[in-house]
């Protein structure tokens, strides 16, 4: 088994070591790793015979699906290597398409600078077993979790909130909110001063929110797609929207906080279908992807814009599997005020 589930907490740095270690040893390379940080990924240098040598951030995950291919976020200043059990094949593409090395279990693997290239792929692993309770992980990246992951990285005064106020606001639980608080302060992203509870690592905290939500919250939030022969008419429809308590999202609403991005789809987030607005604008059932995303709403809106908040947007950019959209939310996260400071909590 590894020995780091897929949210990052370490378990035995030892055996992640010799496993990472024999899998590239079978390439003809060899590892030097050492930990790095609170419960940050490793950094190992990789080198051959030759001595030619490279040194990345190691990031290690269970399985590696397309979703979190597009999501993951590479190390801010060492090239990254992704390990783990088993990455699909589109997963791989959209890696190599990255500039991101990998390397799984059955052997597929890419890895390449200057005069190294090693390319594998296609292999298959038969019989690996995964257990269902260690794939729910940490409770503050379960689906409910991510709910009150996302009020506090959209709103992070809510963390000196009374519990319960956090719960309604999450639409979770009063149960669960208090165990994904303890979760996160137990990961050092939640503290306390002088009694308040705070908001830290933000940015990191982001990073692997937004992971998690590309495959576990985003997939069970669909309420169906659409087709629409122009989908423009939402810029002068604010009124419109509010009144039919709908909230703008994806590349539409990113398009508000960016205006170089020219939206090809529009998400729309409501506590259900908006029959009426569905009508009025004639949108159809869509017969594969549609133009229009209509998605439930996971969150309390009261008092809040009409697009919803930037958090949202930048993981649906990094969702939605497009690298047009990956840029543009690379883009945000620099540009918009408020995922700018979760960088700087």
């Amino acid at each position: 088994m590894f020995s780091k589930n897929e949210h990052g907490e370490i378990l035995n740095e030892r055996a992640r070591l010799a496993e990472l270690g024999g899998w590239l040893r079978e390439l003809g390379l060899k590892v030097d790793m050492s930990p790095e940080g609170h419960v940050a990924d490793l950094v190992a240098r990789v080198s051959r015979a030759s001595g030619a040598a490279r040194t990345y951030a190691v990031v290690i995950k269970r399985t590696v699906p397309s979703e979190l291919a597009t999501a993951l976020h590479p190390h801010p200043s060492l090239p990254t290597l992704v390990v783990a059990r088993s990455i699909t094949e589109q997963a791989a593409t959209l890696l190599r398409e990255r500039g991101i090395d990998y390397i799984d279990e059955a052997g597929n693997a890419h890895i390449a600078w200057d005069d190294v290239l090693i390319d594998i792929r296609g292999r298959r692993k038969a019989g690996v077993r995964t257990s269902r309770s260690s794939s729910r992980g940490s409770k503050a990246f379960s689906r409910a979790g991510l709910q009150v992951g996302f009020v506090l990285l959209s709103w992070p005064t809510s963390a000196g909130e009374p519990l319960r106020r956090l719960a309604t606001a999450s639409g979770v639980s009063l149960g669960t909110a208090q165990a994904v608080v303890d979760d996160l302060a137990k990961a050092g992203y939640l503290y306390e001063v002088a009694g308040e509870r705070r908001l830290g690592r933000a940015g990191e905290l982001l990073n692997r929110w937004s992971e998690a939500y590309s495959t576990r919250l985003s997939p069970a939030l669909s309420l169906g797609d659409f087709d629409v022969p122009d989908i423009s008419w939402w810029r002068a429809s604010e009124d419109e929207l509010t009144r039919s308590n709908v909230q703008v999202g994806g590349e539409a609403g990113a398009s508000v906080l960016d205006p170089h991005l020219t939206p090809a789809t529009l998400t729309l987030y409501a506590d259900e279908r908006p029959n009426s607005l569905m009508a009025k604008h004639r949108m159809v059932r869509a017969e594969q992807a549609g133009n229009i995303h209509i998605r439930r709403r996971f969150w309390a809106r009261a008092g809040q814009s009409w697009i919803v908040p930037p958090t949202l947007i930048y993981a649906d950019l990094l969702a939605s599997g497009d690298p047009r959209q990956r840029e543009h939310a690379d883009r945000i996260r620099i540009s918009d005020d408020r995922l700018a400071g979760l960088d700087r909590l």
